[in-house]
């Protein structure tokens, strides 16, 4: 079914771990070259253990994504060493807790830069690359956290939803070019947060228990997302949020 996703040149951010480690291992198995970028060397370097990837077709550095020198270096290295770039799965992300009064300017900034700010950069950065080949596919994660909001979750709610504007606006301007702009909205999803998140049982079990699906998703199923969107499943698709979040916001 997904034999034209063979010899796709694939970028995915913040791939070291999370939807991100599984977005990579779906496409490098059904035969894509994949570029990674991750802020941890090590995680990378478990990911391509795993892979076992052949001679050519995968790329990893570790890099700030909230640095827009990092951003353009990491997709020109991409380009140069693959000679197009397809995909673009804007994953890189972060997030925190706390109660509005008690959040700083700084740390409002750093989840900005580091969520929107890493989706405008990298947007901007294949986005001549693909213009000129006539055709691109980008997936950028937001979170239902963007289209319904949570207590405590302020910046990041505000990355996510501006991340989901972006994303509207940009598959309106890059129609003409047969550049295709989704944006996947997760739910609750068991990645590398998940075991923490865990240890505050009654917010835990009221997650699950609030999800009709009564259960969190799995990294896997983020990353099929992906693939449909990203494939010739989804050609007349752009301009949508996908929601993934075993019906939470079906309330």
């Amino acid at each position: 079914m997904f034999d034209s996703m063979k010899g796709k040149v694939c970028i995915v951010t913040g791939a070291g771990k999370g939807i991100g480690y599984d977005v990579a291992k779906l496409y490098y198995s059904l035969g894509c070259s994949v570029a990674v970028i991750s802020r941890t060397r090590s995680d990378l370097d478990s990911l391509e253990k795993e892979l076992s990837p052949e001679i050519g077709k995968f790329l990893s550095i570790a890099g700030d994504v909230s640095s827009n020198d990092v951003v353009q270096s990491f997709v020109d290295s991409v380009y140069s060493k693959f000679g197009k770039i397809d995909i673009l799965v804007n994953n890189a992300g972060m997030r925190f807790r706390k109660e509005f009064l008690e959040i700083s300017r700084d740390e409002f900034n750093e989840v900005l830069n580091t969520n929107l700010g890493s989706t405008f950069s990298f947007c901007q950065a294949v986005g001549p690359y693909m213009i000129e080949q006539k055709s691109g596919r980008i997936v950028n994660m937001a979170s239902i956290v963007g289209t319904l909001g949570l207590a405590e979750l302020v910046a990041y709610a505000t990355s996510k939803g501006a991340i989901i504007s972006l994303t509207k606006s940009l598959a309106i301007e890059w129609a003409k070019h047969n550049i295709n702009v989704n944006v996947i909205a997760p739910g609750f999803c068991e990645t590398s947060y998940s075991e923490n998140f865990k240890k505050n049982t009654a917010l835990y079990d009221f997650t699950v228990e609030r999800t009709p699906a009564q259960r969190w998703g799995k990294a896997s199923d983020i990353a099929n997302a992906c693939l449909y969107l990203t494939s010739e499943m989804s050609d007349y698709v752009t301009g949508e949020v996908l929601v993934v979040d075993g019906g939470w916001s079906a309330w």
